[in-house]
């Protein structure tokens, strides 16, 4: 594949990130119309995509689907606990600031750039699968694994950050794009009264809530079991999921358009070459001696994307102290990206 052909599929993705970063900037996406862009990205579009792609997707191509499931595991999780261990014995950090950087380094925008960028390269139905996988693999195990940690670093950490006027509860929706500290108001009056600490096993359920997170299951489900979708449900979904690429890559950048001006850090520097340089590099390298290329290339590329803003909203939460420092780490992975991403393209065929 020429670089020509290479850059006519990345470029674009990058300048509608640019288009909702100006749009951020400006007074189009300010306040609840971000939100608003947010549920439409996290909660129908890439949802009713996800869905379509793995449901239709024939039964052997996904019961073949173990090796790629290994070598995503390998990377998201694997690298996850050497840089936790790595910042606790040889950084001496806190367990809630060494989970929240561990996560940062290794939760890529896999949903939001790769429904464009793995679509114009494998088709859409193939894109689907490894998107899937990984984020299922991040809403069930992963950012539930980190929440955890957050708890058992700072006990009651939720309750103490949350403001008393407004309590707010964290539900992740992670696909590698925006998270939500939502608000749960009745009829826009008065917070309700906050009941208490939320159980350690809700919080692990949380994730599993979001359509990003049960939609995909659900589409392996319907798959496995043999049955297609009724042609109207079918037609109404894919409705809907073509608005996916666009309205995602718009919500990135109007996230990003919040964060200010980055902190050219040496840890934000660090999380961001970790994730768009190391964590694809060695899944690759490791991938072509335990699986074969294809396998390979396909999880190296789904890890080859920018820094994630769920760590970012989870340690606006969590962990104040990390927030700008992950903030700049997102913005500093996305310029980097534009030229990491054709030349992981090009070096995985």
């Amino acid at each position: 594949m020429s670089f020509s052909h290479i850059f006519t599929i990345v470029v674009p993705v990058f300048l509608v990130i640019a288009l909702g970063y100006g749009a951020g900037r400006g007074t189009s996406f300010g306040g609840q119309r971000a939100d608003a862009l947010r549920v439409l990205t996290m909660e129908f579009a890439l949802p009713a995509s996800l869905f379509l792609g793995i449901a239709n997707t024939p039964r052997h191509i996904l019961l073949s689907q173990g090796p790629l499931v290994g070598m995503l595991a390998l990377g998201l999780l694997g690298l996850f606990g050497l840089i936790l261990l790595g910042l606790r014995l040889i950084g001496r950090l806190p367990l809630e600031r060494a989970s929240i950087l561990a996560l940062a380094s290794v939760q890529p925008q896999y949903a939001f750039m790769g429904v464009s960028i793995l679509g114009n390269l494998f088709g859409e139905a193939k894109a689907a699968i490894p998107i899937a996988i990984a984020g299922i693999l991040v809403n069930v195990i992963l950012d539930p694994l980190v929440l955890i940690l957050l708890n058992l670093g700072r006990p009651h950490a939720a309750e103490a950050t949350a403001p008393s006027s407004a309590p707010a509860r964290v539900l992740v929706s992670t696909g590698g794009g925006p998270a939500a500290a939502e608000e749960e108001r009745d009829g826009g009056g008065a917070p309700p009264p906050v009941a208490g600490p939320v159980p350690t096993w809700l919080k692990v359920l949380q994730p599993l809530r979001k359509p990003f997170a049960w939609a995909p299951l659900l589409g392996l489900v319907v798959a496995l079991v043999g049955v297609r979708p009724p042609e109207m449900i079918e037609n109404s979904l894919s409705l809907v999921g073509q608005a996916a690429s666009g309205v995602a890559l718009l919500s990135v950048g109007v996230t990003l358009a919040r964060v200010g001006r980055p902190q050219l850090s040496p840890g934000a520097i660090g999380i961001a070459l970790t994730s768009v340089v190391v964590l694809p590099l060695s899944t690759y390298a490791i991938g072509l001696g335990l699986t074969g290329h294809e396998v390979a290339a396909q999880a190296a590329l789904i890890l080859a994307f920018p820094v994630s803003p769920v760590p970012m909203m989870l340690a606006s939460q969590h962990v104040k102290s990390e927030e700008h420092r992950i903030a700049s780490s997102v913005i500093i992975s996305i310029v980097l990206a534009f030229a990491s991403l054709p030349l992981m393209i090009n070096l995985t065929g």
